[in-house]
């Protein structure tokens, strides 16, 4: 352990790593069991507080522009937007006295749920042993037993996420109907919860409008999208928002050079992707890459940081003067 320990100080030299997460609830979804829940997400924390000087993302973000970045630094970061935050990870964040950015979709606050969670909404409401799905150009997925429903929940986020956004709203709303859903039923991120989490000292950023896959998008759409949840969160919280993270964040397939045009134009001052790897001196402020450790043992997690900063990130090609 000693041995590991120092071996993970040593390559975390002039490197950042940036951590993410998502839905961190109580107790994990039987729907969903890949989400971590509170008590290994309070486990992780505790080990990236042991190994790593934990820096807010501005910060760290200021300091990789300015040639700067620190020795072993790291920053933890959430993307979404769920009920469950504030008197979850942030409680916990704040208990352990370590700072986040919490990057939120702005459309949940208009009543639109997320779209990823009204599926699972539609699947657990399903109460055949089938749900119909040709309509949406899938085969009919079994719904008979929680297995079938844990499968089926994952056939259709994957199915769904490279549908252009007006065709996703309208398969959606036929998906609910089939079931006797409704998205009113969904849970939402509560507008006073982002102004309660900025109150506890954590940084809120942006994560798009209504979660598209930018790539997917028109010019038009794209920068609606990324323009809107900034000036939305800055309307709710009074303060400038800095900070961006693409819609499932894969460079090249998910966004392209010209989003990361927008989201310079739009008045950002970095980005974060989901590509792996860690942050050196020479990674674009617009394009900082992610991960996500599973552990579940200190062990498995020191291995999996190990692997990760190892990882040379994939980035696009940027213009210039237009930071």
């Amino acid at each position: 352990m000693f041995l590991l320990d120092k071996g993970l100080h040593w390559i975390a030299k002039g490197k950042l790593s940036i951590f993410l997460f998502h839905k961190v609830p109580a107790l994990a979804d039987a729907l969903q069991p890949g989400d971590m829940d509170q008590q290994t997400f309070r486990r992780t924390v505790a080990f990236i507080r042991k190994h790593f000087h934990v820096y807010p993302l501005a910060e760290a973000a200021r300091l990789l522009t300015e040639g700067r970045l620190p020795d072993r630094c790291a920053a933890i970061t959430f993307d979404d937007g769920y009920q469950d935050w504030r008197q979850g990870a942030a409680s916990i964040l704040q208990e352990l006295n370590v700072p986040a950015t919490f990057f939120i979709t702005t459309g949940q606050f208009d009543g639109r749920p997320m779209w990823h969670e009204r599926l699972a909404h539609v699947v657990n409401e399903c109460g055949e042993g089938e749900l119909d799905t040709r309509f949406c150009r899938l085969p009919p997925l079994p719904t008979a037993t929680l297995a079938d429903k844990v499968k089926a929940v994952k056939a259709l986020e994957f199915h769904f996420k490279y549908i252009p956004p007006v065709l996703r709203d309208i398969y959606l709303a036929q998906l609910e109907d089939s079931v006797g859903a409704s998205a009113a039923d969904v849970t939402r991120m509560p507008v006073d919860d982002v102004v309660r989490i900025a109150q506890m000292g954590f940084e809120i950023g942006a994560h798009t409008h209504d979660h598209p896959i930018l790539s997917m998008c028109d010019a038009q759409r794209a920068a609606r999208e990324i323009g809107e949840a900034k000036e939305r969160l800055e309307c709710i919280l009074g303060s400038n928002v800095i900070g961006f993270a693409y819609p499932n964040g894969r460079p090249s397939v998910d966004f392209t050079t010209c989003h990361i045009d927008m989201v310079k134009s739009a008045g950002y001052r970095y980005a974060v992707t989901t590509q792996w790897g860690a942050v050196r001196q020479d990674t674009s402020p617009f394009q900082m890459p992610r991960f996500t450790p599973w552990g579940p043992s200190h062990q498995h997690m020191a291995l999996q940081v190990f692997r990760n900063i190892f990882k040379e990130a994939d980035s696009l090609p940027e213009a210039r003067g237009l930071t």
